[in-house]
């Protein structure tokens, strides 16, 4: 073990750093009092925001009863893909008493966080929430930095005060994003090595067995820009190409154009397209389990090509626990292709 010796009458960089950092975010909350407002929301609006919100959870509601179903009847000894049909197990009367529950609680839970939102930022999110009717949108929308009126006396001095933490706070951006950053906290939980550029984060190792490395886009980035994407790199069928995603994906991103004949299938999404090479199979991607999981990271895209399959979705998963559930997907559709 290596020990390092502080003197203590000589702080270290760090700790002057953390100083400096304290005196100076003092000062520029005091001036970003005096120069921005922001209009809270009213109870009324933020209580619709929420309401509206843990209506949009059903869907979360019924991957997580479809899945407590399948393990009920992994225990019995039963076949589990009994319940593989998503839209019958929402007729269950069971089911409609855990929505009931789940919606409640999910409603406690969030209630006040969402009182404390601007009332621009859910003006936002409420108008959002109607035409996008994905619980993944609107739960980005609340994250979203509300709009300010600044008093442009103050602006230069602000101005300045931001020039002066860019040279000490390099240091600590790099350990403070890993905090707000749900890629590189499920890397933590998957013993995964972590790289992080002021544009993505990668994410490289063995997981299941399997080598994969995982991109995303920063945590800073806004709306409509976010990604990830799963790379498996190992013990996948270099002679199967699948392509399974939407027609025309969003632009930004380097996907390959992959060569194959293409499937038509009366259970392909809306706007999804499917190329198969012969002897490809994408049963499991339509139906069962695997299925259903990439309808609820909607839009999603499956690429298998040259000895590895990746899974892209242009959302980045709100928590470390749903970014390995969607690099769980990803191996997942990996083992339907196995090397000989």
């Amino acid at each position: 073990m290596v020990h390092r010796h502080i003197d203590a009458g000589c702080p270290s960089r760090d700790a002057h750093a953390m100083r400096w950092l304290a005196a100076v975010a003092v000062i520029s909350l005091a001036g970003a009092a005096g120069c921005a407002e922001i209009r809270p929301a009213s109870t009324e609006e933020a209580t619709k925001l929420t309401e509206v919100r843990a209506d949009l959870e059903r869907e979360h509601a019924l991957v997580a009863y479809q899945k407590k179903r399948k393990e009920e009847a992994a225990a019995k000894g039963e076949d589990p893909d009994k319940y593989d049909d998503a839209a019958a197990l929402a007729q269950e009367p069971r089911f409609a008493d855990w929505w009931r529950q789940w919606r409640s609680m999910w409603f406690e839970q969030n209630k006040e966080s969402d009182r404390r939102l601007s009332a621009d930022i859910v003006h936002k999110c409420l108008a959002l929430a109607s035409k996008t009717k994905k619980a993944e949108d609107v739960n980005a929308c609340v994250k979203e930095t509300p709009e300010a009126a600044y008093d442009p006396m103050m602006i230069v001095g602000v101005a300045a005060l931001v020039l002066a933490l860019g040279a000490t706070g390099v240091a600590l951006y790099r350990s403070a994003r890993r905090r707000i950053d749900p890629v590189a906290q499920a890397g933590q939980k998957l013993g995964l090595a972590a790289q992080q550029s002021p544009t993505q984060t990668t994410l490289t190792g063995d997981h299941k067995g399997f080598a994969v490395k995982v991109e995303a886009s920063a945590p800073e980035v806004g709306q409509g820009d976010g990604f990830v994407r799963v790379l498996v790199l190992s013990k996948v069928d270099a002679h199967k190409v699948v392509r399974f995603g939407p027609l025309a994906p969003p632009t930004g991103l380097d996907l390959p154009d992959l060569d194959a004949p293409e499937v038509h299938d009366a259970r392909l999404p809306e706007g999804y397209k499917l190329r198969l090479s012969p002897g490809a199979d994408a049963e499991a991607l339509l139906s069962g389990d695997i299925g259903f999981q990439l309808r609820a990271f909607d839009p999603a895209d499956v690429r298998v090509h040259d000895g590895m399959a990746g899974l892209t979705c242009w959302q980045v998963p709100a928590s470390p626990d749903k970014v390995v559930e969607f690099i769980d997907l990803a191996v997942a559709i990996a083992k339907l292709y196995p090397a000989a």
